[in-house]
């Protein structure tokens, strides 16, 4: 009797799956419809007014979001918090938006919304592969277009997102215009061989990353957090590669700007958790530079490190704690008290 409930148990919970996942493809099919559409001043209107309602609405991304513009901007007055914090979700709102938006026409609307820069354009003729670090900041997605767009060869990271269907059609919008995109696992390989070929390479490098997954701590935007080394990396194991912090800044008027990025030279002898920092200091400063486009509604202090206050970490953060005789980089987090 108890097998058979189990039996039951499972069946149901595949056959939630497949209904959760019919449904989740009903609003993405039909914004490839609508959306692009649209008149530019269409989708700039429905991003503001989508964001504004998403700010009061997403109770627990709110939450995350007003935790972090606390931490990282304390002496805001509460006005401008809140400006910061709408600033976020309407930035989510027209990334979204955007994604559906520059899937028809494509070409001529990146050229037209996008377009290339002087001083990206003299970047990426430098000589040698580049790899370009961006954060969730501005229209992470675009930046990527406006590359390949202008015939720079690109591949970049393609991490799941929702289901299997919802994953396959981001990522065919993501590689429509030539951008080479491959899977987050078993990325490594790919990425390094098309580095050591001259090209370029695309990696977001703002999300936390745990110790069991390669993260190391560098410093934030003030805070000690788990920060992936990706970059670093890549980099110390290609001669000549260049490291570029890019920035795609959202325009009021719908366009985007290609911000100068900040080139990180390599040090002799550097470590890699040294030249992590650098990059991670590099995106901070654009970040502070332009702040109610970085994405804040997103737990980005997950870890407290050891011997570190928490009353300094936003309330969602663990106190991570290396258990006795268990390799150096298990960890365990416990509820700060």
């Amino acid at each position: 009797m108890v097998s058979s409930f189990l039996l039951m148990a499972s069946k149901l919970k595949k056959l939630r799956r497949r209904i959760f996942a019919r449904l989740e493809c009903v609003p993405i099919a039909l914004g490839f419809w609508i959306v692009p559409r649209l008149p530019r001043g269409g989708v700039l209107w429905l991003a503001r007014a989508a964001g504004r309602i998403a700010s009061v609405c997403d109770k627990r991304g709110r939450s995350y979001a007003v935790a972090n513009i606390n931490l990282v901007f304390p002496r805001l007055s509460e006005k401008r918090k809140r400006l910061v914090l709408l600033g976020c979700y309407r930035n989510i709102a027209r990334v979204l938006l955007d994604m559906f938006w520059f899937s028809r026409d494509s070409e001529a609307r990146v050229r037209r919304w996008a377009p290339l820069s002087l001083v990206w354009r003299q970047y990426l003729e430098l000589a040698g592969a580049k790899v370009i670090v961006t954060a969730h900041h501005g229209n992470w997605e675009m930046a990527g277009h406006v590359v390949v767009t202008n015939g720079y060869p690109l591949m970049s990271v393609g991490k799941p997102l929702g289901t299997a269907e919802t994953t396959r059609k981001l990522n065919a919008f993501r590689s429509r215009l030539g951008q080479e995109i491959v899977l987050a696992e078993g990325a490594v390989l790919p990425l390094l061989r098309s580095l050591k070929k001259g090209k370029n390479i695309a990696v977001l490098a703002d999300q936390h990353l745990g110790r069991s997954e390669g993260g190391v701590w560098a410093d934030f935007l003030g805070l000690p957090a788990m920060t992936a080394p990706t970059p670093a990396f890549f980099a110390q194991r290609v001669t000549g590669a260049i490291i570029g912090v890019a920035y795609l800044q959202s325009r009021p008027d719908g366009t985007y700007r290609c911000v100068t990025p900040i080139i990180v030279p390599q040090a002799k002898g550097e470590t890699m958790e040294e030249l992590t920092q650098r990059i991670t200091d590099a995106s901070a400063t654009l970040i502070r530079r332009f702040p109610t486009q970085w994405l804040f509604a997103y737990k980005r202090w997950c870890d407290i490190p050891p011997g570190t206050d928490p009353s300094h970490f936003p309330f969602y953060a663990r106190r991570v704690v290396p258990p006795r005789n268990l390799g150096e980089d298990a960890t365990k987090t416990l509820r700060p008290q």
